[in-house]
This record gives structure tokens, sequence and C-alpha cells, in this order.
């Protein structure tokens, strides 16, 4: 064989491994509900919970998870935050460029301190944000969200928040790409932030 023979050997070899990977980043399955084609999304301002505005274009170029929800909540709210932790956990590299944003629905109750504390319980990854009711019910439009007020008679809480119990997560282009219904796994949103860390470079 000579040596020009081997050289395009080579170079046939290292073309076809890179088609062949090309294909398996290609045919990768989302575990969480595809919204195709994305949505691209507005930008909005909320309150952080230091008393600065955070925008959603202050994390553009990485990937946002978005969770509406309250401190008060007695299951859902916070069993969600938890498989985000573990998935968080799960990761092997890119888990930096990865921001959990949990927006309050409850601001009446979730004080810039209440959150605060709710959020650093779960990882310095987790952002809370809170502001005017009306405010956050407008922009939760774009999701397809909703949040209401229910009052509990029988409960010292006196009143509970009926809300959307999704996690969108938003790509690095500000696109709403998947959302994950209550009851997802860590496994499965690990599985779809390291395909995605892997196409975005991150």
């Amino acid at each position: 064989m000579t040596l020009n023979h081997k050289f395009l050997l080579g170079i046939t070899a290292i073309v076809l491994g890179m088609f062949l990977a090309g294909c398996q980043l290609g045919q990768y399955e989302y575990k969480g509900g595809l919204i195709d084609p994305p949505i691209q999304l507005p930008d909005f301002e909320l309150t952080a919970t230091d008393g600065h505005p955070f925008h959603l274009s202050d994390v553009e170029g990485d990937i946002a998870l978005l969770y509406f929800g309250y401190t008060y909540c007695p299951d859902v709210c916070p069993l969600t935050m938890w498989e985000v932790k573990k998935a968080l956990a799960e990761l092997e590299t890119g888990r930096e460029r990865i921001h959990v944003i949990f927006i309050s629905v409850d601001p009446e109750r979730d004080t810039p301190e209440v959150l605060a504390n709710y959020m650093n319980a779960f990882g310095p990854e987790f952002m809370g944000l809170t502001d005017d009711f009306a405010k956050i019910q407008e922009m939760m439009k774009s999701y397809g969200a909703f949040a209401e007020k229910e009052a509990v008679s029988d409960s010292a809480l006196g009143y509970l928040v009926n809300h959307t119990a999704r996690l969108y997560l938003i790509d690095p282009q500000q696109q709403l790409l998947l959302q994950y219904p209550f009851g997802f796994t860590a496994e499965d949103l690990t599985s779809d932030l390291e395909y995605l860390i892997q196409r975005e470079g991150l």
C-alpha cells in the first residue's frame, strides 16, 4: 500500500467518524416535550431576591430552566425543584451554564428574604424572582402558563395558588424548546441537558 493510499484511507476514516457522530446527534430523541418549532421568547424584567432587576436576556447564551411556583406550595413545587437539583448533580460538564429560574406566583407571601432562603436550599444555580402579581401573570402568557389564588377554609395558610406545574427549558438562543410536566424524572432531564450542552458546545 502506497503512502498516498494510506493517507486517503486515514482521511476517509476521519470523515466517516465525523459523519457517524453527526448521525448519532441527529437521532437523539428528547425526553421532554419538544416544541417544534421552538418559540422565540420576549425578554422580561422581574426583581431578583437581591433587589436588582433580572432580565431573561441576562442568561442568553446559556440554558435556562424556568418554573412558576411558590414557597408555600405543599408538594408539587418542592418535588419539582428536587428533581432539577438531582438532574444537575448528575452532569459531568456544563453545569455552570445552566440557570434555574423560579418565578413566584405568590409575591404577597414570597418576600425576597423568604424566596432567597427557599432557593438556597437547592443550590447556587437556583435563583428566585418576584414582582407585582399582575406583571408576572402577563409574562406567563408567553409560556402558556397561568396562576390564580384559591381560598382554603380549613388551612392556616388561608389560600393556595393553582398554577401551571411545568418546567420550561429555554435554549441559548432564548427559545422555548422543551417542557416537562410534573412527574418527570431527573434522569430524563439530565439526558436532555447533556445532549444540549454537547450540541451547543457549552
